[in-house]
């Protein structure tokens, strides 16, 4: 019988909630298709139960440690053949500047941006010529997304951060859109429109604060166009089995490149799951599908079969 070992948790205060429902969602949808097992894992490192010959990995843990590379390290070094995308890939698609900077070189639009080293106001003002976003170059789930009108913002936000581990971006008016990938294609496109504010930490997992558009109402060949962007980007990211890229939509028609996930949330308000189900793919079948790719590598003792 199959055996999938869930991975969620780990020792990332911001985003250990929602990795935690992840984790208890996926155990809920696949315990009854095959033998399974969760760890709630309180600091980041392997269990020390695993065997890799018995087990495939599904790893849930969001943010540092469980999207950065590391914990994919430890699974390869450890012999471990486990869903999404490997070290490498993961490595890249955590940090927001390298992930964009492939974009640019694939001559896809996406903001300017800098990294924070002690600028004034004035000075990043200037630079983004107007309103600016700051966010952290490697978290996930929108921790610490803040948007900076005034002095006053900027000073109230100062505090919080350190030299070279924050980027600044224009703000971009327009609509936000998101495309989940499965198996290396896009799924159905979806527009993100939070009620009040912007799709921050708290638009993303408060219920009722966010409407989801599934598929997003855009045009064919807008949808067309930003499941194509989206397939390239995650292809030249090295990305495997499943991902979701985030994009402005600006009133040009254009698609700006935000970021690229490689470990999406699996919970009741994630959007993945809902992408799946816009293609009649239910919870249950979509968690087999995301962990049948860590078995058929396992078969084949091929690392890459996809992506």
């Amino acid at each position: 019988m199959k055996k999938v070992a869930i991975l969620s948790g780990g020792g990332s205060t911001s985003e250990r909630e929602v990795s935690l429902g992840s984790g208890r969602a996926v155990f809920e949808a696949l315990k009854a298709q095959m033998q399974c097992e969760l760890f709630e894992l309180e600091a980041d490192r392997l269990p020390e139960t695993l065997d890799s010959e018995q087990c495939v990995i599904f790893p849930l843990i969001h943010g540092e440690f469980g999207e950065d590379g590391q914990l994919q390290w430890l699974l390869e070094l450890a012999g471990f053949f486990f869903a999404g995308s490997d070290s490498r890939a993961s490595r890249i698609c955590m940090d927001k500047s390298a992930a964009k900077i492939i974009a640019q070189q694939l001559g896809i639009l996406t903001a300017k941006f800098c990294a924070y080293g002690g600028q004034s106001f004035e000075e990043l003002w200037a630079f983004a010529g107007g309103p600016f976003v700051v966010k952290p170059n490697n978290r996930g789930s929108s921790v610490g997304v803040t948007k900076i009108y005034t002095a006053e913002d900027f000073l109230h936000c100062k505090k919080n951060w350190t030299r070279g581990q924050w980027i600044i971006e224009p703000c971009i008016v327009g609509r936000e859109i998101t495309a989940s990938i499965l198996d290396g294609r896009a799924l159905p496109v979806i527009e993100i429109c939070p009620r009040g504010g912007f799709y921050d930490y708290a638009h993303k997992y408060t219920a009722g604060a966010t409407e989801y558009r599934v598929p997003a109402p855009i045009t064919e060949f807008e949808t067309r166009s930003v499941q194509g962007i989206s397939e390239q980007i995650f292809q030249a990211c090295g990305c495997r089995d499943f991902g979701r890229l985030d994009f402005i939509l600006n009133d040009r028609g254009e698609f700006n490149f935000l970021e690229i996930n490689t470990s999406p949330g699996m919970t009741a308000t994630s959007l993945l799951p809902k992408a799946a189900a816009a293609m009649d793919i239910d919870f249950p079948v979509l968690c087999r599908q995301m962990i049948d790719f860590a078995f058929e590598r396992k078969h084949t003792g091929k690392p890459y079969l996809n992506g």
